[in-house]
């Protein structure tokens, strides 16, 4: 867990882009002032700079870092945060410069990333993102850790214990880590095949961090699904971290899953993306996607962001449907250049619209038919009703009339039952 601190730390937050204009620079430094607001960084400066190429040796150029040095001085800054990236040379001149701690975002998103999550496989993920971040910054990182004293932003972080930046150990806790991870896919594969022969359709909620997912979830939930604990909702950035699920159902219609999965953010840590493989699984076997746009912050480059990560995972050529929410907080409909739903989970505005659209798009293709099964051929009704929906039944002197929902596709083994 993040270690809530006496003292609440004073930061410089530092943005270096040879490419966004200076509004696109002030929006990214803005959300990096709430990343830091979660592990108790309060903001003081934040200060950007536009160059052609960044410096190597420090990112920024000479004279923004006498800049910053004169800040740190001035406001006694503990620590000074990067919007970008920072290479292991870069990390060790800076903070030897700057004579304070110095950290990038990627390093503040696995810290959050850390204190929340709560699954097994979630932390493991978590854990290995950390590990694979650590690797490569070892050198850079042995001036921040002697300042940190044991991480005092992440107690299960990078900044962990000194003993962590031995490269063998690091390296061997890596392969621990995926040795594990390996057996929970290999459990949640298992879940996955068995969800398959039932023809269970999956609907994954993704989006922007802090776009409404867990509320929607929760609505969903309360409405359609089994009484169950509630998702954890908050309006905080990364409130959800682990991967949920609920069963839903609507109007005596097939079931189908719904799961909730970890808000993206701009920049997203490579290391995490790649080590969160098991719980992006989910989104790439979904039949469906369910994109969610805060309403209340509606941001092209959010919905690029999340477009270029599902792309990124490999769940671009699944169907997406895109949700505008929080509609009890705007008094204008958005401006998109996309067909979207406009909704409401607090009021449940455009709630029941929202839920045909998703099981027109899932069960589209199904069709009632008509079956009519004898008492020896009982294993046939049984296999049926554990894969498919059966919507009404009546038995009678030699067997048993069904009508059921199934896809025409696989009618081909039940033809001579067919009606």
């Amino acid at each position: 867990m993040i270690q809530t601190q006496q003292k609440i730390d004073h930061a410089i937050l530092v943005a270096f882009s040879t490419q966004l204009n200076t509004h696109e620079m002030q929006r990214s430094l803005d959300e990096l002032e709430r990343l830091s607001e979660t592990v108790h960084i309060k903001t003081i400066h934040k200060l950007s700079q536009h160059g052609k190429v960044a410096s190597a040796r420090t990112l920024v150029g000479d004279g923004k870092v006498k800049e910053i040095k004169l800040l740190i001085q001035k406001d006694d800054i503990d620590v000074v945060i990067f919007d970008d990236e920072l290479t292991p040379a870069q990390l060790r001149n800076l903070e030897s410069d700057l004579d304070v701690q110095v950290f990038d975002r990627s390093f503040l998103i696995l810290s959050i990333f850390a204190e929340r999550a709560q699954t097994k496989e979630a932390v493991l993920e978590i854990a290995l993102a950390q590990k694979r971040y650590m690797i490569s910054r070892l050198i850079g990182m042995r001036a921040s850790l002697s300042r940190q004293g044991g991480g005092s932003y992440n107690a299960k972080g990078p900044g962990e214990t000194k003993l962590e930046l031995d490269r063998r150990k690091v390296l061997e806790d890596i392969s621990i880590i995926k040795t594990q991870l390996k057996k929970i896919k290999t459990e949640k594969e298992t879940s996955r095949k068995q969800r398959k022969y039932t023809q269970t359709k999956t609907v994954a909620l993704v989006g922007y961090t802090n776009a409404g997912k867990s509320s929607l979830m929760n609505a969903l939930v309360k409405q359609y699904g089994l009484k169950d604990h509630e998702t954890l909702e908050k309006d905080m950035l990364f409130s959800t971290i682990d991967t949920k699920s609920k069963r839903l159902h609507f109007d005596n219609q097939r079931d189908f899953l719904l799961i909730d999965t970890v808000g993206f953010i701009s920049k997203l840590p490579t290391e995490l993306i790649n080590s969160f493989e098991t719980t992006l699984e989910d989104v790439k076997q979904a039949d469906l996607i369910l994109h969610l746009i805060n309403g209340t912050d509606i941001s092209l480059s959010h919905i690029q962001t999340t477009k270029d990560i599902l792309k990124k995972i490999g769940a671009a050529h699944i169907p997406v449907k895109y949700v505008v929410t929080k509609s009890d907080m705007l008094t204008d409909f958005p401006i998109l250049d996309i067909d979207y739903l406009l909704i409401s989970s607090h009021t449940l505005t455009g709630i029941p619209q929202l839920m045909r659209v998703i099981f027109e798009n899932l069960y589209q293709s199904f069709e009632n038919v008509s079956m009519s099964i004898s008492f020896d051929d009982m294993s046939v009704y049984h296999k049926l009703k554990s894969r498919y929906k059966i919507i009404s039944e009546n038995y009678h002197e030699s067997g048993i009339d069904i009508k059921v929902s199934i896809d025409p596709n696989h009618l081909k083994p039940y033809q001579k039952f067919i009606k």
